[in-house]
């Protein structure tokens, strides 16, 4: 399994309002996710408008497809990098 920080910054045109209206249905899934292993630590700087999630995947479709089922995907604009530990870390 691959480590990966996906940034995912909220476009443009994304309202206060649509943002909240699926908060609920995005800690649901976010929740499943976290319970399989899939994500990890999710941080919000709303001031900027953009979330970090970390993500685990055994490449980057699948975590494309792990990322697009939640809901609140479809209102952000995503980038992934792939993560390494640290230099000395165990891996």
């Amino acid at each position: 399994m691959n480590s990966y920080m996906v940034v995912a910054t909220f476009k443009d045109e994304v309202t206060q309002d649509e943002i909240r209206e699926l908060i609920p249905a995005e800690q649901a899934q976010a929740k499943v996710l976290e319970e399989k292993g899939m994500l990890g630590v999710i941080k919000v700087a709303m001031p900027r408008r953009t979330v970090f999630i970390e993500a685990f995947a055994q490449d980057e479709s699948e975590l494309a497809l792990t990322i697009a089922s939640l809901p609140l995907a479809k209102l952000w604009d995503l980038e992934f990098f792939a993560t390494t530990p640290p230099a000395g870390a165990s891996a």
